[in-house]
């Protein structure tokens, strides 16, 4: 897992990557938060690239939030009523984009995740069935 708190992580995880789709990914979206001025990257949002063997309780231990929970109805993932709280779920190449926005500041989770067959069923499944 990749976590991003900060503009100089995400220099660090931009000079370790190599797959074109993400960079081009975690570039826009510097580029776009950095665009308010004043602010560190790491006071707009906290971005988590999932990578092969990162399990749904892994995200959400490093995210501090329960992502395959409703945190309005408490609803969780498998139950029938379950829609997660996720702003949008977008794809970009072979990587799937959910934001949550966590409070009224506009502080959000950024959560990249590589849509292949190695990673985590429950993750992907929550997020292809909400885009």
């Amino acid at each position: 897992m990749i976590s991003i708190r900060s503009t100089a992580d995400m220099t660090m995880a931009l000079n370790s990557l190599l797959d074109p789709d993400l960079r081009r990914l975690l570039i826009e979206r510097r580029d776009q938060l950095l665009g308010y001025d004043g602010y560190d990257l790491g006071e707009l949002a906290h971005i988590i690239v999932a990578q092969n063997g990162d399990g749904l309780a892994a995200i959400e231990a490093e995210a501090g939030v329960p992502i395959a929970t409703n945190l309005v109805t408490g609803d969780q993932l498998g139950q029938p009523d379950f829609e997660p709280c996720f702003e949008y779920v977008e794809r970009h190449g072979g990587w799937l984009e959910a934001v949550l926005v966590l409070d009224d500041s506009g502080f959000g989770i950024v959560l990249l995740v590589p849509d292949r067959i190695d990673t985590d069923p429950a993750l992907l499944g929550m997020l292809r069935r909400h885009r």
